[in-house]
């Protein structure tokens, strides 16, 4: 399917003043409007690792891992049963017998037998230690078990080996099972758990400060008058930053004052490792952040990207007792905020919690799109699988960036890059699903 035509994604769009907007090639220049890939790079070669602590292992689910674990000893540390049945030498199947006398049963937990009749068998349950001298274990379905003596049924496939989960066959003493920055999630705290790891060596948790602006915000549950509008911005950000593993996190409302905004700004740095602030960074006459930042001795990197949304988008660093903080200025508008809280601020606390970049997502164009302005486009989506796995992506164009209600509609957002106008129906973007 083909989009008539661009109009409906350029009317959302007009050509007016409006930060989303792209700029002529000479004010590019003027403005010092950087690329995406430009952006991303001057916030990662920014970013440094947040210190380590030690916590317990109960309390690590989430957490980056900062150490080495290795096995303690061999797993499994004992040649053990898979199943119920009995175990034997199969040196006596190899010479014709089928019927052995049981001599003992082996539990699990319980100290390690001896076969000490190779024409004899030992009782096993699921695992159990496998007796010595025994190397084959017959599952309890291929017996008959008569007056203390088991017989197995004929035509039942054994081997040496069989049924016996073999000792160090999943890992040996002293090797790595996990390596620092991953994620620890149920998997890797059970092989904490199995080498008696009680604590573990993690990243601190991000210290997070969530600000919004302007007189026009009241609270969720306020009555607006006309000219006002409820906050949202910073329960959204709050949620995706919780859906991620983020959970460190305060909320703010600074008011259009200049005042204010120093004080409450310069308040907050020492005690904060990431500072995200919606809205008031673009050149209207009460965006008084950029000032505040640059008052409190915020380092600016940049603060106009070639996107839309979201050019309007102010980078920079702090540093106090030798610590680092980290300032994102996102626009107020909902879905610019929301995307590039995707496309920025939730990379860099990945890199900041020591965690290896995730693997990038693809999706093809289900239908044919055009855009001709020279910037990177970021374009919500509904998502779509086929019977051949492949993920493929419907432009859902959105009114403007202030368009949170149809944007809620789709799973996240696809990139398309700036030296291209035309975007063939089959073609591969990088995909971005929304955190909710």
């Amino acid at each position: 399917m083909k989009h008539a035509s661009p109009q409906p994604f350029e009317k959302a769009f007009p050509q007016t003043n409006h930060p989303d907007l792209p700029p002529s090639a000479a004010s590019l220049i003027n403005n010092r409007v950087i690329t995406v890939e430009e952006a991303e790079q001057l916030i990662a070669d920014s970013l440094e690792t947040l210190p380590s602590e030690t916590v317990s292992i109960e309390d690590a689910l989430g957490r980056v891992l900062r150490e080495t674990l290795r096995a303690d000893r061999n797993a499994p540390p004992f040649n053990r049963s898979t199943f119920d049945g009995i175990a034997l030498s199969y040196a006596a199947i190899e010479q014709g017998r089928s019927a052995f006398p049981i001599t003992g049963t082996a539990f699990a937990g319980s100290p390690r037998l001896s076969l000490d009749d190779s024409n004899a068998c030992v009782e096993i349950m699921t695992g159990a230690p496998l007796p010595d001298q025994a190397d084959c274990v017959v599952k309890v379905e291929d017996l008959d078990i008569v007056d203390g003596t088991a017989r197995i049924r004929e035509g039942t496939p054994l081997d040496r080996g069989h049924g016996v989960h073999p000792e160090a066959s999943d890992c040996q003493a002293g090797q790595v099972l996990l390596e620092p920055g991953c994620q620890l999630t149920a998997k890797e705290l059970s092989i904490a758990a199995s080498i008696g790891k009680a604590e573990l060596l993690v990243s601190q948790i991000p210290r997070i400060s969530i600000f919004t602006t302007g007189d026009e915000l009241v609270p969720i549950a306020a009555q607006p008058l006309p000219h006002q509008i409820r906050r949202s911005n910073d329960l959204a950000l709050d949620s995706a930053l919780a859906s991620t593993g983020y959970v460190q996190t305060r909320r703010f409302h600074i008011l259009d004052d200049l005042k204010e905004t120093e004080s409450v700004i310069a308040s907050i740095l020492e005690q904060s490792d990431i500072i995200i602030l919606a809205g008031g960074i673009s050149k209207g006459k009460r965006d008084f952040l950029p000032e505040a930042l640059e008052t409190a001795g915020v380092s600016k990197s940049f603060q106009w990207v070639a996107q839309r949304p979201g050019k309007p988008l102010w980078f920079g660093d702090y540093t106090i007792n030798d610590r680092k903080s980290y300032v994102f200025a996102l626009p107020g508008n909902p879905v610019s905020c929301f995307t590039c809280l995707h496309r920025y601020v939730l990379p860099a606390l990945d890199q900041l919690c020591g965690l290896p970049a995730r693997a990038p997502q693809y999706a093809k164009l289900k239908s044919e799109f055009q855009f001709k302005p020279p910037i990177t486009l970021f374009i919500p989506v509904l998502i779509e699988y086929d019977a051949n796995g492949q993920t493929w992506a419907e432009p859902l164009p959105f009114n403007t960036s202030g368009d949170y209600i149809s944007v809620a509609r789709t799973q996240g957002f696809i990139e398309l890059p700036q030296n291209e106008t035309q975007f063939v129906s089959g073609s591969a973007h990088r995909f971005r699903p929304w955190q909710t």
